[in-house]
């Protein structure tokens, strides 16, 4: 059950059983497979401390011996965060190192937007005799994209061969990602025209992720009429078509999506965040009224959008796609999961104590914008990890570099 929990994007649940399973019955001991299953939860949701807590169960039990378990460690610290506790993890494997310990370290790095990083890693993985796995190159790409590294990711593409690793739909996804997130679409459709297989939902969606970046409607569209045969039930291809056409000022389009969602019973994912703070989980959803901490929440962020607007800054209603004032886009744009989940840190930790959340949907432009200002007011350091990659916000800037 906390393995099912884990792997199906439900890891708050998974943490909580484990604490059920620990504290109702002594003799009931995890194994690895427990221990593995319960770190990977703590990354999904940015669990730190119930990560620390189980590194020291895991020195206590001897399970330090195991490399799996090891990895698992060293992933969580990474997806955590924490690049230097997870590297330390890799350092302390030593030999014992496996192919596994090697991705884990390249996407950690490419999570976080140090792709030059990622791909010194990769070249010293093949230095010390081991050769590059499918997994591998999905994460040295993935970081090539996260850090608009374009031509060292064609390099790398092109010497998959070399490994006798024959790309698969996940790889071309990862090209099509990096070409279209710096701008070369054009290369990315004839990518995508060249595949020697079927393109997969990943590829499309690629497409259509890069299309929202840079505004183009007609590659947007043509993603959308695949995407829509191949995933009929997904909403989110809807609502970021939505978007583009809505920045585009076609709303006679945007309607006629919102028609579509409503005729095939069609709901969008809603935005969720999560923060720990003093060893326990809180989530909060996008426009979430029945939160008794709303009201105080949305005051808070209130005040540094104030702030905000006397220094220039104009609030990106572009992004609500609902026919009503200004003001009331705004007062939805307050209502943010993130935003929500950042002023709950602030509330509740102490001055110069990290801030770490996780989102289960891409960072919003206007968050961005308003998570930079507020670690500059507040002197404190913001961690955000979307569903692409980490943002560490400090004095004003992110470390995305405004690249994501």
């Amino acid at each position: 059950m906390i393995g099912c929990y884990a792997k199906n994007e439900r890891p708050a649940d998974a943490i909580e059983l484990f604490k059920d399973m620990m504290a109702s019955d002594p003799d009931l001991v995890p194994n690895s497979i427990t221990i593995v299953s319960v770190l990977n939860a703590c990354a999904g949701v940015n669990a730190l401390s119930h990560g620390k807590l189980l590194h020291a169960y895991i020195l206590r039990r001897g399970f330090h011996s195991l490399v799996s378990v090891l990895n698992a460690l060293m992933a969580m610290y990474m997806r955590c965060g924490c690049l230097e506790d997870g590297r330390h993890i890799f350092n302390w494997i030593g030999h014992r190192r496996d192919v596994v310990s090697w991705n884990s370290l390249i996407s950690g790095y490419g999570m976080h937007g140090f792709g030059r990083e990622a791909i010194q890693v990769f070249e010293e993985m093949v230095q010390v005799g081991l050769s590059p796995s499918i997994i591998t190159f999905i994460c040295v790409l993935g970081a090539c994209s996260h850090a608009g590294l374009v031509d060292e990711g064609k390099e790398l593409f092109e010497s998959m061969v070399d490994y006798s690793v024959k790309p698969r739909a996940e790889h071309y996804a990862c090209m099509v990602d990096l070409l279209g997130r710096a701008g070369q679409l054009d290369e990315a459709v004839e990518l995508i025209e060249s595949m020697h297989i079927e393109p997969s939902p990943q590829v499309w969606g690629a497409l259509l992720g890069a299309c929202r970046i840079h505004g183009h409607v007609e590659y947007a569209e043509m993603a959308c009429s695949h995407l829509f045969d191949l995933e009929p039930r997904n909403a989110g291809n809807y609502v970021l078509l939505a978007d583009i056409y809505a920045r585009a000022n076609l709303q006679n389009q945007v309607d006629v999506l919102k028609e579509l969602l409503e005729e095939h019973a069609l709901e969008k994912v809603t935005g969720c965040s999560w923060i720990e703070v003093k060893k326990k989980l809180h989530s909060f959803t996008s426009v979430d009224n029945k939160n008794p901490h709303v009201e105080q929440l949305q005051a808070l962020i209130g005040e540094f959008v104030a702030e905000m607007k006397n220094e220039g800054y104009v609030p990106d209603t572009g992004i609500v796609h609902y026919d009503i004032e200004e003001e009331e886009k705004e007062r939805i744009l307050l209502g943010h999961s993130e935003k929500l989940a950042v002023a709950f840190g602030l509330i509740n930790t102490g001055s110069g104590e990290v801030i770490r959340i996780t989102k289960n949907l891409r960072l919003c432009e206007d968050c961005h914008s308003v998570t930079k200002f507020i670690s500059k007011f507040t002197e404190r350091e913001i961690v955000v990890k979307d569903v692409n990659r980490f943002h560490h916000f400090r004095d004003g800037t992110c470390s995305c570099g405004d690249y994501w």
